[in-house]
């Protein structure tokens, strides 16, 4: 409500528009063009291309997938594909699996780290409030970007808890195979560290 300085009745949007402060509202609209805001995503959930499990000739149906954005995969969905291939039939096959894993998080950790100091770098540039010369920006764009960070850690842990694996699996099962078989032809395993020897 706003008060005329010509000595008029005070101007009241509500009333002018046909409502009443007092009465209780029942679906009411102001009249006058509507503006509906609307984001749009673009979203890959896999479709004829690959993107997910839907349509892979492994008997998915796909049903309520929306269809993939763009016909070429990123090099990420190779690797995964590659990872969700192997089968665990020996040594060689764990190996392989700990080494396609430990490059699906190196190279993960590397685009994550990479696209958060970008994000830090556009949000930094916004202009903020003129008394704060920028720093105010700058501190919040460390914020934001500070979560991605993150994310880029939990793919690098992803990559080196990946590697821990192929060790314990050597050291849990591979060395007590081999050290069996040592014992069983009769030869000496291998000669150990030893300290008293100083």
């Amino acid at each position: 409500m706003t008060t005329p300085t010509n000595g008029q009745a005070p101007y009241n949007w509500a009333t002018d528009k046909g409502f009443s402060p007092n009465a209780p509202r029942q679906n009411a609209q102001p009249s006058g063009p509507r503006v509906q805001k609307q984001r749009t995503v673009n979203v890959n959930f896999g479709g004829s291309d690959g993107g997910g499990r839907a349509n892979d000739g492994n008997g998915g149906s796909g049903a309520g997938q929306a269809p993939a954005a763009t016909p070429n995969n990123h090099q990420g969905d190779g690797m995964i594909r590659a990872i969700e291939r192997i089968e665990f039939r020996g040594p060689k096959d764990i190996l392989a699996c700990a080494k396609a894993v430990n490059r699906l998080g190196r190279e993960l950790h590397f685009i994550l780290s990479m696209r958060a100091e970008e994000i830090q770098a556009v949000l930094s540039t916004h202009k903020g409030t003129w008394y704060t010369f920028g720093a105010q920006s700058r501190i919040r764009a460390r914020l934001v970007a500070m979560h991605l960070k993150v994310s880029a850690e939990a793919a690098k842990a992803l990559g080196v808890g990946a590697l821990k694996m192929a060790h314990a699996f050597d050291r849990h099962f591979v060395k007590p195979e081999q050290e069996a078989k040592r014992k069983k032809n009769g030869q000496q395993g291998r000669r150990q560290f030893n300290m008293e020897d100083v």
